[in-house]
């Protein structure tokens, strides 16, 4: 009898969460981590791969993804944003609400391949049409504090925390009263806050509440632990003022433990990705944001979860900082610190293993404006759960073919 399942030999082990940067086999044995060692003899495994020459990760963990597919007019296959793009766990952030969830939960994270957690939206409905129905999405008349509450307790190893907004359009209407609400539910519920930031909606016409007046209000509502999205963004009433400075209740809340994610989607700016990270500012997660409206799944793999961690590779980011902030980093928002984002014995078998493809690359954002980088991630495999799964070649192909190096 076999002593492993599985061995990936060879490559190198970046695992932040065990402080380990060195070259090493992982043996894997009933869909868990059995051992990582500097030599497995490939003769103690059902099946060994070779991975010289790659990195090997703890299972990409992307926090922020819309994966409500067929419920929602932007919701992504779970399985084509996770594993067949190299993670094994995605977050789906706020799409569905307490009344939505019984189908986020059977039709969604029941079904995929891909390990499939939620934050749920402060709303009832949660995010059905994108930021269109304010009405419907975003006014605390379709909030339900109890109800909302109750489901999280009910499914804690699915729900893992709450998803809501403070943004000029509807502070505008509401002032702050639905991120109170919000506040309220996580504490009630024992999980972490995850808030949207920057312009979503228009304001009320007329309103007298500048973007600008937003976070500074909404950020000391906020724990230790909560979540603030999208540093990156140029939108009115974000991270960054409108003057390019950045709010120094962000450093405030910072400092008081709110963590800083990256969310891509479509609200990533180089110009101000370098004024926040100038001015001191640095994300602990990096996710992709992404949804029916982003790029990746328009033709292009401008902000995969791979190509978001190239961009920031290419900010002037280390290579361990990054993996740890698509590792380590959220599975401690998720409270899973030591289950995912290591690979240390005993936790499921979850590896991304991926290529790092040196040369003169150049990284897109949002508004066109373009960034030069000398490395590119791309991945090669994935392992969920102990099972080997294939990535989907529409969005990263095999990229000796695409070098022309076979």
């Amino acid at each position: 009898m076999k002593r492993f399942d599985l061995v990936l030999k060879g490559g190198q082990v970046i695992d932040p969460a065990q402080r380990l940067n060195a070259r090493r086999d992982v043996g894997i044995r009933d869909g868990r981590i059995a051992l990582v060692a500097p030599a497995i003899k490939a003769e103690a495994a059902r099946e060994a791969v070779d991975v010289q020459g790659q990195v090997v990760t703890p299972g990409l963990i992307d926090l922020h993804t819309h994966v409500l597919e067929h419920f929602t007019d932007y919701g992504l296959n779970a399985d084509r944003v996770g594993v067949h793009s190299g993670v094994p766990t995605v977050v789906d952030m706020g799409s569905a609400g307490h009344l939505t969830f019984p189908g986020f939960k059977k039709f969604v994270a029941e079904s995929a391949k891909t390990r499939v957690l939620c934050f749920l939206s402060i709303n009832a409905y949660g995010g059905i049409n994108g930021s269109a129905r304010l009405d419907i999405q975003h006014s605390p008349a379709t909030v339900e504090p109890e109800l909302t509450a109750a489901t999280i307790k009910r499914h804690p190893d699915l729900i893992r925390g709450v998803k809501t907004h403070a943004e000029i359009g509807g502070a505008s209407r509401w002032g702050l009263a639905v991120l109170k609400q919000a506040v309220e539910v996580a504490e009630a519920a024992g999980v972490p806050l995850y808030v949207h930031t920057g312009q979503l909606m228009p304001p009320v016409p007329g309103s007298r509440l500048h973007p600008d007046d937003v976070l500074p209000k909404a950020l000391p509502l906020l724990r230790p632990g909560d979540v603030i999205a999208h540093p990156f963004s140029m939108m009115p009433g974000g991270i960054l003022r409108s003057d390019g400075k950045v709010h120094p209740a962000v450093k405030d809340a910072v400092r008081a433990g709110v963590r800083i994610d990256v969310a891509h989607g479509l609200h990533f700016s180089f110009t101000a990705a370098r004024r926040a990270l100038d001015q001191g500012v640095r994300p602990f997660i990096v996710s992709t944001d992404g949804h029916g409206e982003t790029p990746p799944y328009q033709g292009s793999i401008d902000n995969s979860l791979a190509t978001t961690m190239s961009k920031l590779l290419a900010l002037g980011f280390t290579l361990p900082e990054v993996v740890a902030m698509a590792t380590a980093n959220p599975a401690s928002v998720l409270g899973l610190a030591g289950t995912l984002g290591t690979l240390k014995p005993g936790a499921p078998a979850d590896v991304s293993v991926l290529r790092v493809l040196e040369g003169r690359w150049t990284f897109r954002d949002q508004k066109g404006e373009t960034l030069k980088g000398s490395r590119k991630l791309v991945p090669t495999l994935v392992v969920r759960g102990g099972e080997l799964v294939g990535i989907n070649p529409a969005l990263f192909p095999n990229p000796d073919l695409v070098l022309g190096r076979v």
